[in-house]
């Protein structure tokens, strides 16, 4: 465990702002031209600049890989969740026996940053990455994660983290400090929906802290929604698409297990496709929302699993899907709430309604989920996307995604105009 304090000030950062679409159509299905998205960036509600300078150099000459989770805390800290095994041999240099070169070493796999960008601390075993010097060896009071995927930074102090590798049929509970509190599950188990003790390669968590209960959506390798006690780790319930449970729903009950077809764009199936990638909670009607991924769609629950409403979200796209993380900006709900949603396959950020279709069929109109901006475009450069993953926003309105594939950053996406604070200024 590495734990650093540092003072570095903030290079003044240059705003690179740039323009979205507003309005209804989404380029990503075929409703606006191709050159409509060209340029990365926000016109509109709410419009943002990204800060190229965010976050500053890592000490130890540290570098970050893929970017499987990230959570801002109740004090604006930005918690990343990274990949150290997702380096490769050229960006690791000076780890090889013999050393190479001067530049560079994996990172622990869990970062915590200030909003300036310093980084705070570092913790974590490194797994699968050439480095003499680093802990490779978690201890033996849990069973670490095979391919760091969730992680959400809780009120009450806790960090929890989880995998979506092979052998990733658990999830953890630490403090901030990287001390081991509590796992849930077992590592290496089989897949099934109806396991009360163990997940599935699942992919991230809401954790409702007054109520002491953590939400996993479930996963990679599962197709559910699953509840714990945070304390104790206990199951508490679950459920699958439309609000399934293991005794019916409107399709029949949860399965333990599903044969997936091939996806035909426009006809999702009836469950959850794998992945169940994003759950959170809209601060403003309480509500459950989950990313149904490569189905292209978001589903809405009430805690209890009661079946809301669904929303479709360019139905053309293929692959991996259009609906990968989202948040509710502003961070605390309130007036002109509306949705921040990453998508990987379209690289993009799209802002929309969060106004479900309450029916349960396969198609889904206009008026429902209504787009209303967008930013960002595939590319390298700074405010443009490889792979945009995960996401979350601060309680003054700035945005941060990560990224995966060969991305392997993080960007910090900074409010113009208007207050950020209630979104008022539509």
């Amino acid at each position: 465990m590495t734990s650093l304090g540092l003072s570095a000030t903030l290079v003044a950062a240059i705003l690179f702002a740039a323009t979205t679409v507003r309005g209804s159509a989404d380029p990503g299905k075929g409703g606006g031209s191709a050159s409509s998205y060209l340029a990365p960036g926000s016109v509109g509600s709410p419009r943002f600049a990204v800060d190229p300078q965010w976050p500053l150099e890592l000490p130890n000459n540290w570098v970050i890989g893929q970017v499987g989770g990230l959570s801002v805390d109740k004090s604006d800290n930005i918690w990343v969740l990274q990949r150290p095994s997702t380096d490769t041999v050229d960006e690791l240099y000076a780890a090889q026996t013999p050393q190479v070169a001067g530049c560079c070493f994996p990172a622990p796999p869990v970062l915590e940053f200030n909003a300036k960008g310093q980084l705070l601390q570092a913790w974590g075993p490194i797994e699968g990455a050439p480095c003499p010097s680093c802990n490779s060896t978690p201890p033996s009071s849990y069973q670490y994660v095979k391919t760091e995927h969730g992680l959400f930074a809780t009120d009450d102090g806790y960090v929890w983290l989880t995998g979506n590798g092979t052998p990733d049929t658990q999830a953890l509970k630490f403090k901030r400090d990287g001390t081991f509190v509590l796992q849930i599950g077992h590592a290496g188990q089989a897949c099934n929906n109806l396991d009360h003790v163990n997940i599935c390669k699942s992919a991230m968590f809401y954790v409702d802290t007054p109520k002491n209960e953590v939400y996993l959506s479930d996963g990679y390798g599962n197709n559910r929604v699953v509840v714990f006690n945070a304390t104790t780790g206990a199951f508490i319930r679950a459920w699958g698409a439309f609000g399934a449970t293991a005794s019916g729903g409107p399709y029949g009950p949860l399965l333990a297990t599903y044969t997936t077809p091939a996806y035909t764009p426009g006809n999702p199936t009836t469950w959850f496709r794998n992945p169940v990638h994003c759950i959170t909670r809209d601060p403003n009607t309480g509500y459950i929302w989950v990313c149904d991924r490569t189905n292209d769609r978001l589903q809405v629950f009430t805690p209890a699993g009661t079946y809301v409403g669904q929303c479709y979200v360019a139905t053309s796209t293929l692959g991996a899907g259009s609906v990968w993380d989202l948040k509710f900006w502003p961070k605390k709900g309130g007036k002109n709430e509306v949705i921040l949603s990453t998508d990987g396959t379209n690289q993009i950020v799209r802002e929309f309604l969060p106004k479900p279709d309450p029916g349960i069929g396969t198609t889904s109109g206009a008026q429902y989920c209504p787009m209303t901006g967008q930013f960002g475009h595939a590319g390298r450069n700074a405010g443009f996307f490889h792979w945009v993953h995960v996401a979350d926003i601060d309680s003054n309105g700035n945005y941060y995604e990560g990224e995966v594939d060969t991305g392997k950053r993080v960007q910090k996406f900074v409010p113009i105009g208007g207050n950020p604070g209630d979104n008022d200024h539509r």
